[in-house]
């Protein structure tokens, strides 16, 4: 794996931009804006009413069975059953068949009650049956001789353990929400995002990836997630991960479902997340909430020098009843948040005497650096270059956006300064749905949701005032709506129909053209004055500035879906198919250039900039418009087979077809390996659309001549068939105990992002240069990044990336065994094995990369020397993934739920998940002909992983079990609930790595490295001035990529405790108000980061930062008020 910023200037500014984008979910233009929603929301209305929608149906639904015996064993058969949701009292009315047994399936989820009915026999009736989406709850039924009349009563509650379902899963309910300690809200970062996506590091085997915005649970990749909200797609179009701000206010969720390891058929991806909303009931329900936090309910980032400003106020209110009773039913509801948060950075800044040219300090010290003149060969005498020698632009540039430093010794040039900023978030939530039951036949419910939010937060680890903020105005909306009708006791159908639309302009307030003028550099196409943006500088061993890009992308899924139920003597079967459009545009607007400076030419990188010599340059001309248009095809055939009492076979078959990313205009161009031309669609895009600037005499030729796809020079993966099967086994015959597992294949779905990088070729010149000095004169420099001694761009200096013709779509196994015990006391234990392996995961190579050997790069005798590079997407990465996990598991009775579990897990890959191309991009391969050398554990799945949570309701007071009664006692000392989490994993798996020089002789400056022998755990023992010894290591010999391997050092541990006291005060009749203090990390453990792992750096080895883990920062507290009826 290759650190970025080294990798290659040309493709850095497309690929960190697109980084940036999916990190902050941004959406898009206006181009399909308010018309084109509301457009699509009203053909989605009309379309739920044909008698079968085309639509991947990903179910929301759940199923209640089981069988009905008589006391003696005999079976009832014809027995009536009714399934009454105890909300809206909407009811299934069936019938036993010749086995007993009984079926009710495609029923919101909810809380339920099953009576049943026979001649001869008492009546039995079963409440509060708590059924999940996507769940099977099994309710057996003995009945006794009796009355009719007469009736046998029982509470079920939710199920202990699963009976039903070959696969694993989790579910949060609304009461898990409101009673969770871990302080988060419908809306808990800067841009908008949701707190469920953040529940994920909550979970049994569950992880945020690093940074970005993906999550992982039992293996899964970012990839191979699927996020929904009522069924309907949250998915980003162009980025992969969750559009954050389409999920609704937690109090309108009624539970979220993680679906992760063996779905059935009728779910498609490895990870499912799906969020239920709540429909609202006969009697009316409501509340009115503020959360409010400031700067005194938080402790100080260890790495900072103040708490900062924080005051956050998130408030709103809920409303649920009936219109027409047992009818027509609403449920609305908003949260608006406002906050003002403190951003922490502790960056890397020049000392004062390095401002100056003066690097006398580095003599020093047990590695001392002499620094040498690249132009002449010449030391500089006592490290200090003479002040004619420093570049104006270079200190235009320092003055403009690096301050002096403010902590540490002077000479000390590492995490030297410290600050905190306030940030701003603005967000609005609004959701509402209506419920309405035709007949007990015949149900509908219809959704719709609108999130703004305008984020000012800073993108750069330097101060704002230098830096600037970035200024973001983001726009969600979602709607659906969904008809349940039973055709028969035995045939259901569900048709769904809805969209998701996502807006988003951002960018920061610093005006690129007029920097570039005062910098002095040329060269480059002239910016429109208000363009924002900055020239991305990089430096190995300093904080580079940083500003996100302006952009204005959109996204757009419409999505149809459609299920049919039907059950036949123990069959259960399901067929599904859904049909989901999406398009997503965004402009390429101006850009500013990238240089990287690693030390190279001078020996220390802060002399190379000072001198304006930069190691690489890289510029990308403003590209056409993304107009892409994709589509996904699914359907399934599932079956439930109830072969005995306590033995289900479940077996399905998916065919997924992901549709290539076309564009509507056709300007578009891709590469021919075997002929080493640029492919356009047509001669007529060629010559319409080409830049000027592109060198004539690199080759172009028409898809219809390389044998490429006319529009989207990628062949579709069309046999895409993914069997599913599973079993479950009571092997006592008495539901305490069941073993169950399956085994599936899974398709990892492609975005409009790989499309994306269609962009560039003869359109979007990517052009990228490495410096070389002749006769005492550089090729580029700071001010002259564009190499024109050639004239124009020059031949050669062409960067183009596209994915691979036949690229196919990867698949992922998974299998599980699983043993679950009712231990009593609605206590169960779940002991789990988990296999998950990928094959032909997508990753990226530079095929234009030369074999490494001891002889210097040369340029002439690359693959494609008319070109700088050309990176391919290709298959080919690998992941194993190995787990056990047991888990011990109360739900909510009798005043208390908990659940703990522990995870150990070990993860190898070549192919590691934040390689930094994009959700599907992969890592880029270092050795472009051998990425298997690149195995090792995975980087952010921890060897073991703890989760707990804790609901606990006092028993004093009303409804306990000391002072019951109605008193001013009663009323002070009950109402008190507690909840609690405790966290705890291992460290993260680190690659150690370097960067300044080519060592492979590849025109790569950075790399893996070589073990020196010496042991890499630190004479006096890790803290977070040297959690490993970089003595350990070593660049690799010339002519060779390092061998030590990948993921070698494992990082800091991560140990957490949140804890929440509830106080209820009863108001009138059924309204109370409670009061709620909760604090994350309540006792303000410190949890570091990870360390530097570049071993060329002053600072390798040292932390700077705490973790990144939602959890694991600093103490932070939340003051909440409730008042609900």
């Amino acid at each position: 794996m290759i650190r970025q910023p080294e990798r290659n200037s040309s493709m850095i500014e497309p690929l960190e931009s697109r980084l940036a984008s999916s990190r902050n979910q941004l959406a898009p233009s206006r181009a399909f804006g308010l018309r084109a929603t509301s457009l699509a929301l009203a053909a989605c209305g009309a379309l739920t009413f044909l008698p079968s929608s085309c639509v991947l149906a990903q179910s929301t639904v759940g199923n209640i069975t089981g069988r009905i015996v008589a006391q003696d064993g005999t079976l009832v058969q014809d027995a009536q059953v009714t399934v009454i949701n105890e909300g809206t009292h909407a009811t299934r009315s069936l019938h036993s068949n010749a086995d007993g047994n009984y079926g009710a399936s495609e029923l919101n989820p909810g809380t339920y009650t099953v009576l049943v009915e026979a001649p001869g026999y008492a009546s039995f009736k079963n409440l509060d049956v708590v059924l999940a989406s996507q769940q099977t709850v099994r309710i057996d039924v003995t009945l006794k001789v009796g009355q009719v009349d007469a009736s046998v009563q029982v509470t079920e509650g939710a199920p202990v353990i699963q009976t039903e379902m070959p696969s694993i899963a989790s579910t949060v309910s609304a009461l898990t929400l409101a009673n969770t300690s871990s302080n988060l809200l419908s809306t808990s970062d800067a841009t908008g995002d949701s707190g469920l996506l953040f529940y994920t590091e909550l979970l049994p085997g569950g992880e945020k990836t690093g940074d970005a915005f993906n999550w992982s649970v039992y293996g899964s990749r970012g990839a191979e997630a699927y996020y929904s909200v009522d069924g309907i797609s949250s998915n980003s179009v162009l980025y992969g991960n969750m559009v954050g701000p389409s999920l609704p206010p937690f109090g309108m969720v009624q539970e979220v479902q993680y679906s992760s390891v063996n779905n059935k058929a009728e779910l498609g991806q490895l990870l499912n997340v799906s969020v239920i909303t709540k429909s609202g009931a006969n009697k009316f329900h409501g509340d009115a909430y503020d959360n409010y936090a400031n700067s005194a309910l938080n402790a100080r980032n260890y790495f900072a020098n103040t708490v900062g400003r924080n005051i956050q106020d998130d408030f709103g209110a809920d409303l649920g009843g009936a219109i027409l009773k047992d009818k027509l039913f609403f449920f609305a509801s908003g949260e608006f948040l406002r906050q003002t948060s403190p951003a922490v950075i502790n960056p890397s800044v020049p000392t004062a005497a390095f401002r100056s040219g003066d690097f006398s300090s580095l003599l020093t010290g047990a590695n001392p650096i002499q620094l040498k003149n690249p132009l002449t060969g010449a030391n500089y005498a006592g490290n200090i270059i003479p002040v004619q020698q420093l570049n104006a632009g270079a200190l235009a540039w320092q003055n403009a956006f690096y301050p002096l430093p403010n902590f540490g010794l002077a000479d000390n040039y590492v995490a030297n300064f410290r600050g905190t900023y306030p940030q701003k978030t603005y967000t609005n939530r609004y959701y509402l749905r209506g419920d309405y039951n035709f007949s007990p036949s015949n149900t509908m419910y219809a959704r719709m949701g609108y999130v703004r939010s305008s984020p000012e937060v800073l993108d750069s680890g330097l101060p704002p005032s230098l830096t600037g903020l970035r200024v973001q105005k983001r726009h969600t909306w979602q709607g659906v709506i969904s008809d349940t009708w039973v055709l028969s006791p035995s045939l259901i159908n569900v048709a769904t129909v809805g969209l998701t639309h996502t807006e988003n302009d951002f960018g920061g307030d610093i005006h690129g053209q007029a920097l570039i003028d005062t910098l002095g550099i040329t060269g480059l196409p002239t910016a429109p004055a208000e363009a924002t943006g900055i020239p991305s500088f990089y430096l190995n061993n300093f904080t580079s500035p940083y500003q996100l890009p302006q952009s204005e992308p959109t996204e757009q899924t419409v999505q149809f879906i459609d299920q049919v139920t039907y059950q036949k003597a123990s069959h259960t079967m399901k067929i599904g198919i859904e049909y989901r459009p999406m398009q997503a545009e965004q402009y390429f607007n101006y850009n500013f250039g990238t240089e990287s400076f690693t030390g190279g030419l001078s020996g220390f990188d802060y002399a190379d900039f000072l001198l304006g010599l930069p190691q690489t340059t890289g510029y990308t001309y403003t590209r056409p418009p993304q107009y892409s248009r994709l589509w996904y095809l699914s359907g399934y055939a599932q079956d439930d087979y109830r072969i005995r009492k306590n033995l289900t076979l479940f077996y399905g078959l998916r065919y997924d077809y992901n549709s290539p990313a076309v564009d509507k205009n056709n300007v578009v161009a891709s590469f021919d390996p075997a002929s080493g031309a640029i492919v356009v669609p047509n001669a007529s895009i060629a010559q319409n659309y080409i830049n000027p600037a592109f060198p004539s005499q690199i080759p172009i030729e028409t898809a219809a001549q390389a044998g490429f796809p006319s529009r989207s020079f990628r062949e579709a993966t069309k046999l895409a068939i993914y069997p599913r099967v599973g079993f479950s086994w009571q092997p006592f015959n008495n539901g305490n105990t069941v073993v169950r597992g399956g085994y599936g294949i899974f398709n990892e779905e492609f975005t409009a992002g790989l499309a994306s990088y269609l962009y560039g070729g003869p359109f979007g010149i990517s052009v990228g240069y490495t410096n070389t000095i002749a006769n005492g004169a550089p090729s580029v420099s700071l001010q002259q990044p564009i190499n024109t001694n050639e004239g124009g761009i020059g031949l050669g200096a062409v960067s183009v990336s596209a994915p691979k013709v036949n690229l196919s779509n990867p698949y992922i196994q998974q299998f599980n065994l699983t043993v679950e015990q009712n231990l009593g006391f609605k206590t169960g234990l779940r002991l789990s094995y988990v296999s998950t392996r990928a094959a032909q995961l997508t990753y990226t190579r530079n095929i234009d990369q030369p074999v490494a050997g001891t002889a210097p790069y040369n340029p002439a005798t690359i693959p494609y020397p008319d070109y700088y590079s050309v990176y391919q997407f290709d298959n080919g990465g690998y992941e194993n993934y190995n787990a056990f996990t047991a888990e011990i598991n109360h739900p909510f009775a009798h005043g208390i739920s908990f659940e703990g579990a522990i995870t150990w897990a070990k993860n190898l890959t070549d192919d590691d998940d934040q390689g930094g191309n994009g959700i599907e991009g992969g890592v880029t391969a270092e050795d472009s002909y051998n990425l298997s050398r690149e195995k090792g554990n995975a980087q952010y799945d921890p060897r073991i992983a703890f989760v707990s949570n804790l609901i606990y309701q006092l028993p004093v007071g009303r409804g306990g079990y000391l002072l019951k009664g109605d008193n001013i006692a009663a009323r002070l000392a009950g109402g008190w609930k507690v909840s609690g989490a405790y966290l705890a994993q291992s460290g993260h798996f680190l690659t150690p790595m370097y960067s300044g020089t080519d060592q492979a002789n590849v025109n790569q400056f950075s790399g893996s490295v070589d073990k020196t022998g010496i042991s890499s755990v630190p004479v006096n023992g890790r803290n977070i001035t040297t959690w490993y010894n970089p003595a350990a290591y070593t660049t690799p010999q010339s002519g060779n990529f390092g061998h030590a391997g990948y993921g070698i050092v494992e990082g800091p541990n991560m140990n957490t405790v949140n804890l929440a006291l509830f106080k209820s005060f009863p108001l009138f009749r059924e309204s109370q108000l409670e009061l709620r203090g909760s604090f994350t990390n309540v006792l303000n453990h410190t949890n570091f980061g990870d360390p530097n792992m570049t071993i060329t750096d002053t600072g390798a080895g040292q932390i700077t930062s705490v973790t990144t883990n939602t959890f694991g920062q600093p103490r932070a507290g939340l003051i909440t008020a409730t008042i609900s009826f």
